[in-house]
C-alpha cells in the first residue's frame, strides 16, 4: 500500500499545539535530532568504556559488548520499525522508539554489572532504530521529487554533527559526573525529543497500512529488495563498508586512550574530525553528481582498501602513531561517505513503492555488520592497534572484492540504468 500525503484541507484534523511546518528549517532539524540517537548514543560514551570496564569490573571483551550489542538492536529495531511505522502510523510508532529509547538509557545508567548494562543497551538500540527509518518515512509522505532529495540532504547534513560533537560532550560530561551520567544526559535527551515530538509534530499517514505486520506481506517484501540484482548488491556492500567503519568506532578508544595514551578530550576532537571526513565524502558525491553511481562506489572502496591497508602495514612495523594514524582514518571515513549515498540509492531506487523496508534492510544489514565487527575487534584486541586496523583491512577487502565481482552482473541488468547516472546525498 501506497502511504498517501497529507493533503493541505485535511491537516487540521491532524493538528498538534505547537506544530512545526514541514517546509521550515526547524522541521529539518527536528528529524535530523531524530536520525541522530543512534550515533549519540554510541560515540557520546566511547570515551567512557575504561571507566565503565573499571567501575564494573569487566574485561575488555565484555565491555564491547556496550557498542556490539547496541548494534546488534538497532538492526532488529530497523527491521521492526519500518512495518511498524507503517501498520501504526509515524508519530506513534516515533514516539513508542523514543519511550524504549528513554526507559532504556535510564537502565543503563542505574546498571550494576556489565550484564545489566549490555542487557539495556541492546534494548536503546532498539528504540534508536525508530530515528533513522521513520524520519526519512516522514520526508517520503510530505515531499516528492526534488524537494524530497533537498529534504533527505539537509536532514543527513545536520545528523552528521551527532559524531563530531557526541564523543567531546559524552567525554565532558564522563569527566564531570562519571559515566553514568552519560545515560542519564540520553535519558534526559529521550524525554525532551517524546515531548517535542507530541506537542509538534503531526501524522504525516491519512491512512495506515492494517496489513503492514502480516507475515506474509513482511516477508513477500523483504525478500523482494534481497532477490532484487541491484538492490542486494548495494545493500550487502553498504553493509561491508559500514563493518570497517565501525570497527575504527569501536577500537578506536582503546587504541588512542589506552595504547597512545591520549586524553579524553584529544581524542573527543580526533574522533569529531575523523567523523568531519563523512560529511566531506558525502558532499563530495553528491558534487559530482554527474559521474556514474557505480564509478563514485568503485573509487570510495578502493580508497578504502587502500587507507585501511597502509594502516595494517604501519601496525605490523610498529611504527604507527596518532600522527601516522589520522590521515589514514580521514581517508577511511571519506570513503565511507562516498560509498553510502551511493548504495542507499542503488538499494532503494529500483523499488520505490517499497522503499520503507528497502530502507530499513539495508540499515538491518549494516548494524548487523557493524556488531559483528565490533566483536572481532574485541576478540582479537592485544593491547596492540593489530585488532582494528586489521578488522578495517578484513572488511574493506571484503567490501571491494564483492562490488568487483558484482559488477559484471549489474551491468547486464536493466535497471541499474537510473542507477548509473543519479545519485543521493542521503546519508542513513
Amino acid at each position: 500500500m501506497t502511504n498517501p500525503v497529507i493533503s493541505e484541507p485535511k491537516r487540521h484534523l491532524i493538528s498538534v499545539p505547537c506544530k512545526i511546518p514541514s517546509d521550515s528549517k526547524l522541521f529539518i532539524v527536528l528529524l535530523a535530532t531524530v536520525v541522530m540517537l543512534p550515533s549519540l548514543s554510541i560515540d557520546s560514551c566511547l570515551a567512557s568504556l575504561t571507566k565503565i570496564g573499571i567501575s564494573l569490573h569487566a574485561q575488555p571483551t565484555a565491555t564491547a559488548l556496550i557498542l556490539s550489542l547496541f548494534m546488534a538492536g538497532f538492526g532488529v529495531g530497523q527491521l521492526i520499525f519500518g512495518p511498524l511505522c507503517d501498520r501504526l502510523g509515524r508519530r506513534p510508532a516515533l514516539l513508542a522508539g523514543c519511550t524504549v529509547f528513554t526507559m532504556a538509557a535510564f537502565g543503563c545508567a542505574i546498571s550494576s554489572s556489565i550484564a545489566g548494562l549490555v542487557f539495556w543497551r541492546f534494548l536503546q538500540g532498539i528504540g534508536a532504530a525508530a530515528g533513522p527509518v521513520i524520519s526519512f518515512a516522514i520526508v517520503r509522505d510530505l515531499f516528492v521529487g526534488t524537494a524530497a532529495r533537498k529534504r533527505f540532504a539537509y536532514v543527513g547534513a545536520v545528523a552528521t554533527l551527532a559524531p563530531i560533537i557526541a564523543p567531546t560532550l559524552g567525554g565532558i560530561i564522563s569527566s564531570w559526573t562519571g559515566w553514568r551520567g552519560v545515560f542519564f544526559f540520553l535519558a534526559l535527551g529521550g524525554v525532551l525529543l517524546g515531548t517535542i515530538i507530541v506537542l509538534s509534530l503531526e501524522e504525516s499517514m491519512v491512512r495506515t497500512d492494517r496489513h503492514a505486520l502480516f507475515v506474509s506481506n513482511l516477508s513477500a517484501n523483504y525478500w523482494r529488495v534481497l532477490s532484487h540484482r541491484v538492490c542486494r548488491t548495494c545493500a550487502i556492500t553498504g553493509a561491508l563498508s559500514f563493518g570497517g567503519l565501525f570497527a575504527y568506532v569501536s577500537g578506536s578508544a582503546f587504541v588512542f586512550i589506552e595504547i597512545f595514551k591520549l586524553d579524553q578530550a584529544v581524542f573527543g576532537a580526533l574522533f569529531a574530525l575523523n567523523a568531519l571526513g563523512i560529511a566531506l565524502g558525502a558532499f563530495t558525491s553528491g558534487r559530482l553528481s554527474n559521474v556514474p553511481a557505480k564509478q563514485m562506489v568503485s573509487t570510495g572502496l578502493g580508497i578504502g582498501l587502500i587507507a585501511s591497508a597502509f594502516l595494517v602495514l604501519l601496525t605490523a612495523k610498529q611504527v604507527l602513531t596518532p600522527f601516522s594514524a589520522m590521515p589514514l582514518l580521514m581517508l577511511n571515513t571519506f570513503s565511507i561517505g562516498v560509498v553510502t549515498p551511493n548504495v542507499v540509492h542503488g538499494t532503494l531506487e529500483p523499488v520505490p513503492e517499497i522503499a520503507g523496508v528497502a530502507s530499513s534492510l539495508f540499515g538491518g544489514l549494516r548494524m548487523i555488520a557493524g556488531a559483528i565487527s565490533s566483536e572481532l575487534v574485541a576478540f582479537c584486541y592485544n593491547h596492540t592497534p593489530t585488532a582494528m586496523t586489521g578488522v578495517m583491512l578484513l572488511f574493506a577487502a571484503s567490501a571491494f572484492g564483492f562490488w568487483l565481482l558484482s559488477l559484471p552482473f549489474l551491468r547486464e541488468s536493466r535497471p541499474t540504468a537510473a542507477f548509473s547516472t543519479e545519485n543521493s546525498c542521503v546519508i542513513h
